[in-house]
């Protein structure tokens, strides 16, 4: 976190600023008031939604003030020029996001990662929108009521501006880094949780087979064949 905060702090003069701190039990609250001392802070103790990232997208939403909202995960960094992106907020794109990419120097699984990732512009459609950070025009979000209490809150977000007549946009020259470390266990359950969500949004099968054999990512399809959602609420992390 200390990291995004650093790298966020660029933008401080454009945007107001909410962190959700979600169930947090480390020192997030005080690292958050360091950087941004004038920023409002909710902490978050109970999850009311079945998925609770995208309660936190919809809690930060209602609460905000402007034409443009931001979302932004606790594990990225801010680009430099993330203010160029307005630009392509006109006529019907209703979001726009930069260019994910792993940050390749915390680990040789993360170069790895970093350049298998780009398989992604191969897979079937072309590359969308990824939720960790994108701008999103607060007239288009109302017409779709907001985030939906689903696992894959983004790209249900791209199918609801989609069926209203909007576009989601990924600028390519705009890049931000993914700052977490991966491992093979981790990059498994991903491909598992990916696939499982896939399948609750009702994404055709053709899709997800097909990316999955360009990406080289078997998880997805087992994920969305045979793993089913718990009934339960997500269990307890720290989430900005």
């Amino acid at each position: 976190m200390p990291y995004s905060l650093e790298s966020l702090k660029q933008i401080e003069d454009h945007f107001e600023f909410i962190f959700i701190l979600d169930r947090c039990t480390d020192n997030s609250e005080a690292l958050v008031r360091h950087w941004f001392p004038n920023a409002r802070i909710v902490k978050k103790e109970i999850c009311k939604w079945r998925h609770s990232i995208a309660e936190n997208f919809q809690i930060g939403f209602e609460m905000s003030k402007g034409d443009i909202i931001c979302v932004h995960d606790a594990d990225v960094t801010t680009p430099r020029n993330l203010l160029s992106l307005l630009v392509e907020l006109r006529n019907d794109v209703a979001s726009v996001a930069p260019t994910l990419l792993t940050c390749k120097e915390i680990s040789f699984l993360n170069r790895l990662y970093y350049h298998w990732e780009k398989t992604r512009r191969f897979a079937p459609l072309g590359e969308e929108p990824r939720g960790a950070l994108r701008l999103i025009r607060r007239e288009c979000l109302q017409k779709v009521s907001g985030f939906k209490d689903v696992p894959s809150q983004d790209t249900q977000l791209d199918i609801d501006l989609r069926k209203a007549g909007y576009q989601s946009k990924v600028v390519t020259d705009v890049i931000y880094y993914h700052l977490r470390k991966f491992s093979f266990k981790k990059a498994v359950k991903s491909q598992i949780k990916d696939g499982r969500m896939r399948r609750q949004i009702k994404m055709p099968f053709w899709r997800v087979l097909g990316s999955a054999i360009l990406r080289l990512r078997p998880g997805v399809v087992y994920g969305y064949l045979f793993k089913k959602q718990s009934n339960h609420p997500e269990s307890n992390y720290c989430h900005r």
